[in-house]
């Protein structure tokens, strides 16, 4: 057998020899890394590449992030992320959480090390799958020894016990509060997500073994404990507070839903005393007064608040949205025909006649969704053409809903191979949408003949609002003196010029240099540090790319030295810019 010290020791001795060791961490802020650490223990990496410069990933918070790692030797060269704090030439947690896997290869998402180098770590599933039981054992038990946190991680993803001991259950809640508060009783933001995963894995497999073994009562007196001690402790809270709270609100419902009537009633008794009592804080006390009217309501009662909802949706009728009812578990707006419907199935209604229901409101957004995917999943294409049409008929006032539903036709008719109905609704696409594609544009145009495309494509560039877009459309059909006009119209034209003066060249070339002129003169007579210059120059540089622009520049370049003697600088850079132009 092994012992655990020779094989805390092995894992030890292969991580320092295989694994990329980098020095990274002191690049980091504080919090930043922790934010990191959390991402990387989450499994929110995936997609690891190492080669031996750089390290890329996908990291999966908000969204999914892109990041890569560059490095020489131990040392960090460069760093790359696609998220907003990183744009800002920052160090962020989602770097910190590749870094971490990197270092450690924790990655759940598997990870690849392209190297020369034929030494790969052994992946952890296989240590620990050739590992003896009691030397496992007793690395987790050294390991919970270590610290607070760690002890608590395993204590609610390993946890068990008799299923009537409440008191243990409810002791282990209060250690897993305990590890993430430490002295001062207040969990910080930067604790507050792994708090929240191991209070939720605790509740879910020591509560829900309650229920398994049919102890409901007991399984109530855990939950609420944990519910009441969530509601009166000082947290920093980003969502993770909703989460436990919605944990919890499902843990209520499998109680309810197959405990004894005289313990249901008890219950209902407990949520009409407490719910607004101060018991929890006061938005806590939203999901207890939802449980106690949605969820302990009689069937009676049920009934009137569904008539309740059918009364506002009705008021709503032929409206594109479906009124939203504020709720602390179904959704804090969620749609007064998707609460009635779940009400109505717990009365018995069946799908069938749910759908039934939602047939009268079509002009709802929401219900015509539903029917969407169902047709889609169904692949039902007949029907979702007809759902989209009808769609386009209620969202006229909305450019995006309407531009979502044409691309979905579009798609729809090019795998059906209408070639007619798919240029129809290109065409309608194009005119509807202010934010068409170049490529857009493109495609509907190789589907008209020649004839129709000469009476087509100034309807459809003129009805672009945005200068910019119209003026990218002249430029891709060649019509360089629409172009010229259309830009000259403008009184700020620097942007327009810039991007499509080489366009112009052939044509316009004296008329751009004009302009140009202008504009430099008023830069040369602002210049007053390098940066200006830089900026003179760059404008110098474009100019002389024109036919007769080197000239035009010389004559600029000379005319202010003389002007600007006392600018040394700048006449330096104009006397060197002058020799480069003449010696081309």
């Amino acid at each position: 057998m092994v012992c655990v010290n020779n094989l805390w020791a092995l894992f030890r001795e292969r991580t320092e020899r295989e694994t990329i060791m980098l020095n990274w961490k002191g690049l980091f802020r504080a919090h930043i890394l922790e934010r990191g650490w959390d991402y990387a223990d989450d499994g929110s990496v995936t997609d690891l590449v190492k080669t031996d410069d750089s390290i890329s990933a996908v990291v999966q918070g908000s969204e999914y992030y892109k990041v890569k790692i560059r490095y020489s030797g131990s040392e960090i060269t460069d760093g790359y992320c696609s998220c907003p704090y990183a744009a800002k030439g920052e160090w962020c947690k989602h770097m910190a959480a590749v870094l971490y896997v990197a270092d450690s290869d924790m990655t759940s998402g598997g990870s690849r090390h392209v190297s020369g180098k034929d030494a790969v770590m052994q992946n952890i599933k296989e240590i620990i799958g050739s590992a003896d039981r009691k030397a496992i054992e007793e690395l987790l038990i050294y390991l919970a020894n270590q610290d607070d946190r760690t002890e608590s991680f395993i204590r609610a993803h390993l946890g068990t016990g008799k299923s009537s001991d409440v008191k243990q259950i409810e002791k282990e809640i209060d250690s897993v509060f305990n590890a993430y508060s430490g002295r001062s009783g207040y969990i910080d933001y930067y604790s507050a997500m792994s708090f929240e995963s191991d209070l939720n894995s605790l509740l879910r497999n020591r509560i829900g073994e309650l229920i398994d073994n049919e102890s409901y009562m007991d399984a109530f007196k855990a939950s609420m404990y944990a519910y009441t001690k969530l509601g009166n402790w000082d947290i920093d809270d980003d969502g993770e507070i909703a989460s436990i709270s919605s944990t919890c609100y499902e843990l209520w419902q499998d109680i309810i839903k197959n405990c004894e009537p005289k313990d249901r009633e008890r219950i209902k008794e407990w949520f009409e005393e407490h719910s607004d009592d101060g018991t929890v804080i006061d938005y806590m006390e939203d999901m207890l007064q939802d449980f106690l009217e949605y969820e302990l309501a009689s069937e009676d009662e049920l009934r009137g608040i569904i008539k309740d909802l059918e009364g506002e949706i009705e008021s709503s009728k032929g409206q594109t949205q479906c009124p939203g009812i504020f709720t602390s578990y179904y959704g804090f707006s969620c749609d007064a025909i998707e609460l009635r419907n779940i009400f109505a199935k717990r009365l018995g209604s069946t799908d069938e006649e749910l759908e039934e229901y939602m047939r009268r409101y079509m002009s709802f957004k929401s219900v015509r969704d539903y029917f969407m995917k169902k047709a889609r999943d169904q692949e039902d294409t007949k029907e979702e053409i007809r759902l989209l049409k009808l769609g386009k008929e209620y969202e006229k006032d909305s450019e995006y809903t309407m531009h979502s539903y044409s691309k979905r036709l579009i798609e729809l008719y090019a795998l059906n191979k209408d070639k007619k109905s798919e240029k129809l609704e290109r065409r309608v696409d194009l005119f509807a949408n202010q934010g068409a594609s170049l490529e857009d544009f493109r495609v509907y145009r190789a589907m008209c003949t020649d004839k129709e495309w000469s009476e087509e494509r100034m309807k459809i560039i003129s009805s672009r609002k945005d200068i910019d877009k119209r003026c990218e459309l002249l430029a891709e059909e060649k019509m360089q003196e629409k172009l010229f006009d259309t830009i000259w119209e403008q009184k700020d034209k620097l942007s327009l010029v810039n991007k499509y003066g080489f366009v112009l060249a052939d044509e316009y070339s004296e008329q751009i240099l004009d302009f140009y002129s202008g504009f430099v003169s008023m830069l040369a007579d602002a210049a007053c540090n390098r940066s200006r210059y830089n900026e003179l120059s760059r404008y110098l540089m474009r100019m002389s790319q024109f036919s007769g622009g080197k000239e035009r520049v010389r004559q600029l370049a000379l005319e202010w030295m003389e002007m600007y003697p006392t600018r040394k600088v700048m006449c330096e850079m104009l006397e060197e810019y002058g020799i480069t132009i003449d010696e081309e």
